[in-house]
């Protein structure tokens, strides 16, 4: 009989097991329903290091069909494609052809009602490393998720959009001698001894803010929503103060009441020497009788992080087997013994796992509770192979994350309360290959891999503790393969779902998730190995998270890190 009451504690805990092990892997709001979805072409000038320029930016975004008044309601991701001029690689500092380029942008955008008008900062909005043609220009295209807004009475509300600022790093290529590096000067990089670009002696960046103030007299409506009654009880929501309690986040902000207010100075944009426009602050906040008028519409936010500074950047090698196979002829950069300099970053992410014999989800790094930052090293290599119509380009990082001790709650059985520790241990970092680029019309893909081992302990079932041992863990690594896709910029308009970029963050996926057997699992001469592994290993498991826009301390304004780093809502729906 104890035999037998010992097997039925060995099975209800093994679903533990199963939640916790993909309930810690890796930290990611599915923003919008379906609605209007549609492009916009807006005429800008902008004023680029080597004078104003004129440009026409292309904005896609879609708005959920209706809301009601009172709730919160968020329009879809933001796509923006900028053009950059040929000549980016002059107007650099120094000599050199500008090879890639990534970056943040900031729209202003009018959020209106009726006679009523606030201002938003969409600051959230990335561009990932992407290859530039130095003879003719290229594309540069942006991505990321907007604020929701609450609006307190019926009626129609629009989206315009106003003044764009641009924060650029590009990397170029010299053939001068590589220096040696020194304390104070970034360690220049060189290509891969042997490639066809051995000749380009070092690789450096530049830093480029670029403010675009749009052409007077053109329709620049992004949407229309129409809000309808809602509950009787219904109002406005106030924002918590950054770092109080409550589901506030700040990820843009209301600035007062009107039309948005441009970068540019009269008489054109600002000086190319000056930083992008800052992010607003969270909630609204208009003076005197303009509040009450916007305190109809307000910008509403997330979760609070309370944290504005990123941790050390991981340090150390790509993963070998990760990494594609280098085509033929292609550049790489840096040469190993002239290392790209750091370039620190973090993002929190967070999502739900879904376990196969259970039928349950699990959440993980519960934003709600000091979830984990991941640490990024970016860009640690390019690859790049030219062509007219078609090419290949490839950038990878190195990534980082030690999600804290985790206690998750399943029901068993259908109805038995089960609980656990969770411990999660990073078995090296993080790689992360993006690849693909707009100027070619290709998708760009990207995959973080890595491997994570899990231990269980502190257990009970029902309340009654039940004794694992103290290294009841998965006997081989979690081999991590998450992915992610940006298309939105194709001319189909890619695969219609919202698209993910390591910098502006989105969803990630593994849709067939492999648990690995189990062992060490058991006690006072109890071996449950076989229970665990019957119960919970095997393929058909599956990760969906959605990842914040990064913070990248060393940029201008920092991006992303101010006034907080954005803690994402989890997804809603499986991809």
């Amino acid at each position: 009989m104890r035999n037998a009451v010992g097997t039925r504690r060995s099975v209800r805990l093994a679903a533990v097991a199963a939640a916790g092990l993909l309930a810690g892997l890796l930290p990611g709001t599915d923003s919008a329903s379906g609605g209007q979805d549609g492009r916009l072409a807006l005429d800008y000038t902008c004023g680029f290091p080597g004078g104003n320029r004129s440009v026409t930016v292309e904005l896609q975004q879609s708005y959920p069909s209706g809301a009601s008044a009172g709730s919160a309601f968020r329009p879809g991701q933001l796509t923006l494609r900028v053009p950059l001029p040929a000549d980016l690689a002059g107007t650099a500092a120094g000599a050199g052809e500008v090879v890639a380029a990534s970056g943040t942008a900031a729209l202003t955008a009018a959020i209106g009602q009726g006679a009523t008008s606030v201002r938003a900062d969409w600051t959230a909005l990335a561009a990932s490393t992407t290859p530039l043609p130095g003879d003719k220009d290229g594309l540069l295209t942006f991505t990321g998720t907007v604020p929701a807004v609450t609006v307190a009475a019926p009626g129609e509300v629009s989206f315009t959009a106003g003044a764009l600022a641009l924060d650029l790093t590009v990397q170029r290529t010299t053939n001068a001698a590589v220096p040696a590096p020194t304390a104070s000067t970034p360690t220049p990089s060189a290509p891969a001894a042997g490639s066809p670009a051995a000749s380009a002696a070092s690789a450096t960046a530049a830093r480029i803010a670029v403010a675009c103030a749009p052409v007077a007299g053109q329709a620049a409506e992004l949407g229309r929503v129409v809000v309808a009654e809602g509950p009787a009880d219904s109002a406005v929501p106030s924002a918590p103060a950054p770092g109080g309690s409550g589901p506030a986040r700040p990820s843009g902000g209301a600035t007062g009441s009107g039309a948005p207010t441009g970068t540019a100075a009269p008489g054109g944009p600002a000086s190319a020497s000056g930083s992008p426009a800052p992010s607003g602050p969270a909630g609204l906040t208009v003076p005197g009788a303009a509040a009450r008028e916007a305190a109809a519409i307000r910008v509403q936010a997330g979760y609070h992080s309370g944290t504005n500074q990123c941790p050390e950047p991981p340090e150390g090698a790509l993963d070998a087997e990760r990494l594609p196979p280098v085509p033929e002829g292609a550049m790489v950069l840096p040469d190993p013994e002239y290392p790209f300099p750091s370039v620190p970053a973090c993002a929190y992410a967070d999502g739900f796992a879904n376990v196969a014999k259970l039928g349950q989800a699990a959440l993980i790094n519960d934003p709600a509770k000091s979830p984990a930052l991941v640490g990024l090293n970016l860009t640690r290599r390019l690859v790049m192979l030219w062509g007219d119509t078609d090419g290949y380009f490839e950038a990878d990082s190195l990534g980082e994350l030690k999600l804290p001790v985790a206690e998750s709650t399943f029901l068993t059985y259908g109805f038995v309360p089960t609980t656990a520790k969770i411990e999660f241990t990073p078995l090296g970092l993080l790689t992360i290959v993006a690849t693909g680029n707009a100027n070619w019309n290709q998708p760009s893909l990207f995959t973080i891999g890595g491997h994570q081992s899990m231990r269980i302990y502190d257990v009970k079932v029902n309340g009654t503790p039940l004794d694992v041992g103290p290294n009841c863990r998965t006997a081989e690594p979690v081999d991590l393969v998450l992915k992610g896709r940006q298309d939105g910029y194709l001319p189909d308009g890619g695969d219609g779902k919202p698209d993910y970029t390591l910098q502006g963050g989105g969803p990630l996926a593994q849709t067939d998730l492999y648990v690995p057997p189990f062992t060490g699992c058991g006690s006072h001469g109890e071996n449950l190995d076989a229970l665990f592994t019957a119960a919970v290993s095997g393929p058909g498991n599956s990760l969906n998270l959605m990842q914040g826009p990064i913070c990248t301390p060393t940029s201008d304004q920092p991006n992303g890190c101010e006034p907080e780093i954005v803690i994402p809502d989890p997804p809603t729906r499986r991809r």
